[in-house]
């Protein structure tokens, strides 16, 4: 048993022991905590930023059928993350002690669905996850930024706005939860969308503009599945669900969030994606944005995802520093432990991202492994496994055989389509496209 379990073991014992009466007192609909509309802020905030920027390549890559893999991971995505949030109802509705606020709700969905096991698999995976998530978001950061002003600078490498940024950071992520930092999720979808709309327009009059015949060659194997890894990551918002789900005053509205928060999520992706994709051809970038002509629209849309980035990281870390602060027992309160404890994880990442410079072999590792778990293969397992569970005082709970049948479809294609993906991406890693880290001494 992991030490992650026996803190969240011993966490749940002290709940039940001293907080029952008073989860029992407590309403859900309590008057503080995150609305309907600040939640699908949160979920649509976090997860619109990185995705929309790899997929025009992801989908070259992938070819036509890279624009219905996005159209079904994101339905799929949104299932999940209903089921998700069902699962938390079903949870605060049998064991009282859980209507308390919780550090790690994920965790907790997986320890009332499959036992102890599976509470410490989900842990190990969501930090693995944000943490990946949050090296990325910063990498694209300084990537952005050095497109900005490398004119200005020009011997100032990615790496070098990558350490400055990531020492920024340190302060706002000594912030508790996103009920702390409302703000950030408005400031995160706000910069997302309208940065979005300038790219789109840029990708409108290159459009307009290129009489070239655009290219699109056939890929191998290597490079669909090292794509279907970006594809899973831009939808990949699922282990922070949980958390902001816990913030929220009426838990049950948060299968509302989810929905009207992907829905605003594919208005943002398709247009830039798809315009990517038959605009640009091979010669689109990694990063979209390095591929549109170079105009005022675009050095302001690059600004505001930027922005978008910064917030988006202190929205995904949330949930692994509450994570780590409980399994080494931090108080919640403000104090020097989590200030800590953060800053040593935000160190961390500068030493992963200064290793591994290029945020796509991180997005693809991520996005096919530990991504297609939590977003794809737990929500539906850990739904059917606690509708399963039957009890004289719990309320009967019936899955038709054709929800089952889809739900078994799901874990399938994410586990199979997962392991590929993942081993493709460890092979571009330490394969032949080996990237020399930041400090490689030449």
């Amino acid at each position: 048993m992991s030490y992650s379990y026996g803190a969240l073991e011993g966490t749940l014992k002290s709940a039940k022991s001293q907080n029952v009466e008073k989860a029992n007192e407590k309403d859900t609909e309590s008057v503080k905590g995150l609305s309907l509309f600040s939640a699908t802020l949160f979920i649509a905030g976090e997860m619109a930023g990185s995705g929309v920027l790899a997929l025009p390549r992801a989908v070259v890559n992938t070819g036509y059928i890279g624009i219905l893999l996005l159209v079904f991971f994101c339905i799929n995505a949104a299932y999940g993350g209903v089921r998700l949030g069902n699962c938390w109802n079903i949870i605060e509705q049998r064991y009282p002690e859980h209507r308390i606020d919780t550090r790690n709700p994920y965790s907790v969905i997986a320890l009332r669905a499959v036992g102890k096991f599976g509470s410490s698999l989900v842990s190990h995976c969501i930090r693995f996850t944000l943490f990946g998530a949050g090296t990325v978001y910063l990498l694209l950061s300084s990537q952005i930024i050095q497109a900005l002003i490398g004119n200005v600078l020009s011997n100032v490498s990615s790496c070098s706005y990558f350490f400055v940024i990531a020492l920024c950071v340190i302060l706002p992520m000594w912030l508790g939860s996103p009920k702390e930092f409302s703000l950030v999720g408005w400031g995160a979808i706000l910069s997302s969308i309208i940065a979005c709309i300038l790219f789109t327009i840029q990708i409108a009059l290159d459009a307009r503009d290129n009489i070239r015949t655009v290219k699109h060659n056939i890929h191998g194997f290597h490079d669909f599945f090292l794509s279907f890894g970006t594809l899973l990551f831009a939808f990949g918002g699922a282990s922070t669900f949980p958390t902001i789900q816990n913030d929220m005053r009426n838990k049950k509205q948060f299968s509302s969030s989810v929905t009207i928060a992907f829905i605003i999520i594919m208005i943002l992706y398709v247009p830039i994606t798809v315009g990517g994709f038959f605009v640009y051809g091979e010669e689109v970038s990694a990063n979209v944005t390095l591929s549109l002509s170079a105009s005022l629209l675009v050095h302001i849309g690059n600004i505001l995802m930027a922005i978008h980035l910064v917030f988006a990281f202190l929205i995904v870390m949330n949930p692994v520093c509450q994570d780590v602060e409980e399994t080494f027992d931090i108080p919640k309160d403000f104090n020097w432990k989590r200030c800590l404890i953060r800053t040593i994880i935000v160190l961390l990442m500068i030493i992963v991202g200064e290793s591994v410079p290029q945020f796509g072999k991180i997005l693809s590792l991520v996005g096919g492994s530990t991504i297609t778990l939590l977003t794809f293969v737990f929500p539906p397992l850990f739904y059917m496994k606690l509708c399963d569970k039957i009890s004289p005082n719990w309320e009967k709970r019936f899955i038709p055989l054709y929800e089952r049948v889809y739900i078994w479809e799901l874990i399938i294609i994410g586990i199979v389509g997962g392991f590929v993906s993942t081993f493709s991406a460890i092979n571009d890693i330490f394969g032949d496209s080996f990237t020399t880290p930041c400090y490689w001494i030449k």
